[in-house]
C-alpha cells in the first residue's frame, strides 16, 4: 500500500488529500453541533466540493490514460 502511494505522482497525491480533507469537512458539518440551516448548507457545499474534485481526478486519468494509449498505438 505504501508502494502505491510513493509511486503516485504529485498532483494525484493532492487531489486524493484535497478529497479526504473535504469529505472529512462534510462529515464535520453534517454531524457537527451546528444549526441545521448552516449543517445543510456546509455539508452541501464541502459534499459538492469533494464530488467536484473527484469527477477532476477521474477525467485527469482518462486523459492520461487515451493518451498513453495513443502515443502507444502510434509506435
Amino acid at each position: 500500500m505504501l508502494g502505491q502511494i510513493r509511486r503516485m505522482d504529485y498532483l494525484t497525491k493532492v487531489q486524493y488529500l484535497m478529497m479526504l480533507l473535504f469529505g472529512a469537512v462534510t462529515a464535520l458539518f453534517a454531524f457537527g453541533p451546528f444549526e441545521t440551516d448552516v449543517q445543510i448548507m456546509g455539508a452541501g457545499v464541502a459534499f459538492g466540493v469533494t464530488v467536484g474534485l473527484w469527477f477532476s481526478h477521474l477525467l485527469s486519468m482518462v486523459v492520461d490514460a487515451v493518451g498513453d494509449l495513443r502515443s502507444g498505438a502510434a509506435q
